[in-house]
């Protein structure tokens, strides 16, 4: 359906605080599936239906009807406000219908609080998010087709780590096994249960050592507000060049799981400084190390500055960080076999 192709296209790179999803159904069979997506259209004789705050998931939601048996362009023009709303207002991963449900305390004040805002402008700002989302579509440029367009420029965004070539495949980071004549990664253990082959060491480990600054290239090689991963030996660290100028090294591997994916955290320069995990949303202050939220995890953590546009970190010898960092100690590994005790008669 070409509307659904031009709802596709209109909100593709929308910076939002959660992930979203919308569906075009073509009929009022609904096999899109659209009452239970962040929004979705519903095609009837009359126009579409359009449906807000849905999700599916564990805790599964229908979507509140903001309007009935409109046009495509006023469609639009209610899905550019309930969005742009949604934006301003959601706290960080907060999908759409929990926010929805923050906005009154029944399912009915929810909706007409919604609709006096986005249809009736109680509020007086649908011109400003009108213009919010007109400047997102005017600025939008896709970075795949840039990269597709210009792939030298870019190159140096698809290396594993920004200071080599050198890369450490996934086996190094995880042990696989054969289950059913096809190759996985083993389990991870369950939350509770000790780490299979490491355990996190004090944050002083490090202190006695002599530390020297390292050079690990252009500082324009880290792009701000996002971590990157550097290789130093054989351990990989993470780099975060935050939006206020402040830069902080520490170790790639997020213990809660024993995964390399700090790097690629949501990374913060609020109140605290702090990097949330990709996969369980574990989060650590950069500056300490230690797990925000009280939790009892904590993360090795290094000095780090710009100087002279290179970017640089203040480390102990190689040899002494792999002691404790390298990947192949990090490695989640499946558990030994339990041996059956033997009794003799």
């Amino acid at each position: 359906m070409d509307f659904a192709i031009t709802v596709e296209n209109r909100y593709k790179g929308l910076r939002s605080p959660h992930k979203m999803k919308s569906a075009v159904s073509g009929c009022t069979r609904e096999c899109a599936e659209a009452q239970c997506k962040d929004f979705g259209m519903i095609a009837t004789e009359h126009g579409y239906d359009l449906y807000v705050a849905g999700n599916g998931g564990m805790n599964p939601r229908h979507g509140a009807l903001l309007a009935s048996g409109i046009d495509e362009a006023t469609t639009l023009k209610y899905i550019d406000r309930f969005l742009m709303y949604y934006i301003l207002t959601a706290e960080r991963l907060e999908r759409t219908a929990p926010w929805f449900e923050r906005l009154a305390a029944t399912d009915e004040a929810r909706l007409k609080a919604l609709q006096d805002v986005i249809i009736d402008d109680s509020l007086g700002i649908c011109n400003e998010l009108d213009k919010r989302m007109e400047h997102h579509l005017a600025t939008y440029h896709d970075e795949w087709a840039e990269v597709v367009k210009n792939p030298d420029k870019f190159a140096h965004l698809f290396k594993q780590f920004a200071n080599t070539d050198e890369v450490q495949p996934a086996d190094e980071m995880i042990q696989f096994v054969e289950t059913r004549g096809q190759r996985r990664p083993v389990d991870w253990p369950a939350d509770g249960e000790a780490q299979t082959n490491w355990r996190p060491p004090s944050l002083s480990v490090f202190e006695r050592s002599a530390h020297a600054w390292q050079d690990f290239g252009p500082a324009d090689a880290f792009q701000a507000n996002l971590g990157t991963a550097v290789l130093y030996g054989k351990t990989q660290l993470a780099v975060f060049k935050l939006k206020d100028g402040s830069v902080f090294a520490t170790q790639n591997m997020c213990p809660h799981k024993q995964a390399f994916v700090l790097a690629q955290g949501i990374a913060s320069d609020g109140e605290v400084p702090k990097v949330a995990c990709p996969l369980h949303k574990k989060q650590f202050d950069l500056s300490s190390g230690k797990e925000i939220n009280g939790g009892d995890l904590e993360i090795v953590t290094f000095e780090a500055k710009v100087e002279g546009g290179r970017m640089m970190l203040h480390l102990p010898p190689r040899d002494e960080v792999d002691a404790v960092l390298a990947t192949d100690k990090l490695r989640v590994c499946s558990k030994a076999p339990v041996e059956e005790p033997v009794f003799s008669r």
